[in-house]
């Protein structure tokens, strides 16, 4: 039976009442304090050093340096005794480092790197030598301070140096979590650092929740926050939706909010990951435990659990929240605000929602920011928010007011709220007005194409100008062809100027690129005309094409081969098939473009050329922009022994930190692809 949640709506009222005056005395100060190594994330940064050491500092010497006849700067040298090298070789008795190789100017919070401390290195090079390469939020971090010449850190640095030296991701993950059976305290959260950065493969690793639980009760404050942020991670990425794995999980984070403590920094990471796992935790009596609205220590916590409130949809909640919300001060901590109407939204959009606008309109007339409001409203259904941000709209909101509502807008994307974006596109405030044209291209209908028109001119990026062309083509509006035309020659704007044509359909295109291909001696410019007229549908070009597409030394061949693909050409089938054996990255990158339009073609039947996109997809020794073509291949994304090759390509430790990994995982998800992993 449920304790706290099955309550009377006369209790429910009670509580909510009581949680407004702990509200207005506050919460107490927290006990917490900030450790260095929160956060700490080595990852990437063992994986690029050259040079990775524990040295001993044994002389600091500083050197005074007149500045501007006036002034005086200071450069310190250090000298390191090499106690153990972790990574590359050093052969010399000591190392010597400036402060500006170190770059401790950087760091307000530095604090002296004295003689006889241990330091651990990770160095990258520079034109003189060594050098401190990363990016860090504190100095500690940046050059860690060593307890011993066996402090555990050491040990976690090992573990992400093999991490680092395996080539397969799952393998990677494994190796994480075994290390983090193993390692304790501050050692671990480069270890959970290391295995958020593959979530999506921890998720459906067996034993993660087991390897990563015991954390959620370390001393360190600290841990525990990383722990819970990492369990976050993995429950937002499992796709398949495992019960088993969100229960465990679910289990851990409400015996972690449960513990007492005096950090509220955990409790909080906690709530946000319990609000991730879905329909399962509602059962679990240790999560409803937790989900009860009494009152607690920080408002940090209490906005934290009332937005889990909203995104679990506890049952017999709604009632009591609506209570607190219209009973909560207009001026109370946002965290606050923002959970309890969030969750009045979600457990009853109706009255929720009423609620919300009329608490905007009260914050507005008492002179008070609505950008929580706002921000809640982005993250609501569209049917929900539209007609609330319409009434938003309506007030004079000031700079950040209008920020937030235009990102809100953005994520909405609802019809109505055109002529409300149309007074956005502000471009002194290029903020608001890159995202007002955005949400406007998102919302994608003729009213939201004729409120940007007027406004192509102002914009003042190449780039972005030729998408707003391509965006106002499809809506029948041509003002953007000369921006296309006069740039498809450039490469980093080739595909964009080339796809805004095609939306654009200006009759004299093709007797404009013809003329180019023509009369230009320019191999940029003949590509990009090749390539338009293709996908202009110029088919009296075919004969053409097909010659400069067969010469496998004729600099056009690869944009023939793709042209011919966009003019369903078959007889380029078998040019396509003769480029996956080619060793021009272009031939074969065009090849794999090629073959999802052609394959496509009715009385096609060429499994082969199938089976090399797939293999094409997974092959690691590939060039990514060719993996991309075979991913992006329309006739790829519908077959599905592509399932496998993405499965394969996802644990390539090549593509870590790419374009290319993020649409891999992106397909996975879509096609709900289960993973075999170790």
């Amino acid at each position: 039976m449920m304790t706290r949640l099955s309550i009377s709506n006369r209790q429910n009222i009670h509580i909510a009442t009581c949680l407004l005056l702990f509200f207005l005395l506050g919460p107490p100060r927290s006990l917490a304090h900030d450790e260095w190594y929160r956060g700490l994330d080595l990852d990437s940064v063992l994986a690029d050093s050259g040079l990775v050491l524990v040295g001993r500092v044994t002389d600091v010497s500083e050197t005074k340096i007149g500045v501007g006849g006036k002034g005086e700067s200071s450069l310190l040298q250090y000298k390191f005794e090499p106690v153990l090298v972790l990574k590359g070789v050093f052969s010399r008795e000591s190392l010597l480092l400036t402060s500006e190789d170190l770059g401790t100017q950087q760091f307000t919070d530095a604090a002296p790197i004295e003689i006889g401390q241990l330091r651990l290195l990770m160095l990258g090079r520079s034109f003189a030598g060594y050098a401190m390469r990363r990016e860090a939020v504190s100095f500690d971090q940046a050059i860690p301070r060593l307890g011993s010449p066996n402090d555990e850190l050491i040990a976690t640095v090992k573990i992400l140096l093999a991490v680092n030296h395996d080539l397969d991701r799952a393998k990677k993950v494994a190796l994480l979590l075994d290390g983090l059976r193993k390692q304790k305290g501050s050692a671990a959260i480069p270890l959970l650092v290391a295995v958020e950065h593959r979530a999506l493969l921890a998720a459906q690793t067996p034993g993660a929740v087991e390897s990563i639980a015991p954390h959620l009760s370390d001393a360190s404050p600290a841990v525990r926050e990383q722990a819970a942020k990492t369990l976050y991670s993995l429950l937002k990425a499992d796709y398949l939706d495992q019960a088993k794995f969100h229960e465990a999980a679910a289990r851990a984070l409400a015996a972690s909010i449960a513990r007492p403590d005096p950090s509220f920094v955990p409790r909080v990471a906690a709530y946000e990951a319990l609000g991730a796992a879905g329909p399962q935790a509602v059962e679990d009596a240790g999560v409803k435990a937790q989900l009860g609205l009494d009152p607690l220590s920080t408002f940090a916590e209490q906005g934290a659990r009332l937005h889990t409130i909203g995104d679990l949809k506890m049952p017999g909640q709604s009632r009591a929240v609506l209570t607190l919300l219209n009973q909560l001060q207009l001026d109370a901590p946002a965290e606050i605000q923002y959970g309890a109407e969030w969750a009045a939204a979600r457990l009853d959009p109706s009255n929720g929602l009423k609620e919300v606008t009329l608490r905007i309109k009260k914050k507005y007339d008492a002179e008070l920011p609505v950008v929580t409001e706002i921000d809640l409203l982005g993250n609501l259904p569209s049917t929900e928010a539209t007609p609330a941000l319409v009434e938003v709209a309506k007030l004079p909101l000031n700079h950040d007011e209008r920020l937030a509502f235009v990102s809100a807008c953005k994520t909405v994307a609802s019809a109505p709220l055109v002529p409300a974006l149309a007074t956005m596109l502000v471009p002194a405030q290029q903020d608001i007005w890159w995202t007002a044209v955005d949400a406007l291209v998102k919302i994608d209908t003729d009213d939201a194409a004729k409120a940007l028109q007027p406004h192509l001119v102002q914009e003042t990026n190449l780039q972005r100008k030729i998408e707003i062309a391509e965006f106002l083509g499809r809506h029948g509006i041509r003002d953007g062809y000369p921006y296309a035309i006069e740039h498809m020659s450039e490469p980093y704007l080739r595909e964009q100027a080339i796809a805004a044509l095609v939306a654009i359909r200006e009759p004299r295109a093709v007797g404009e690129l013809r003329k180019i291909l023509e009369t230009s001696n320019d191999v940029a410019w003949n590509s990009a005309a090749v390539r338009a007229l293709g996908v202009l549908g110029a088919s009296d070009f075919v004969p053409q094409f097909l010659e400069m597409a067969q010469d496998s030394a004729n600099p056009l061949g690869p944009s023939a081969l793709i042209a011919l693909g966009d003019l369903h050409e078959v007889k380029a089938v078998e040019i396509a098939r003769a480029g996956f054996a080619s060793r021009n990255p272009e031939r074969l990158e065009a090849s794999a473009r090629a073959s999802g339009k052609l394959l496509a073609l009715p009385g096609v039947n060429a499994d082969d050329l199938r089976d090399r996109l797939a293999a094409l997809l997974a092959d690691r020794g590939a060039s990514q922009q060719a993996r991309l073509m075979a991913l992006n291949s329309p006739l790829a994304l519908n077959d599905r022994r592509v399932d496998e090759a993405l499965a394969l390509a996802v644990r390539d430790a090549g593509l870590e930190n790419s374009e290319l990994l993020n649409k891999i995982e992106e397909q996975l998800c879509k096609r709900r692809v289960r993973l075999t992993l170790p």
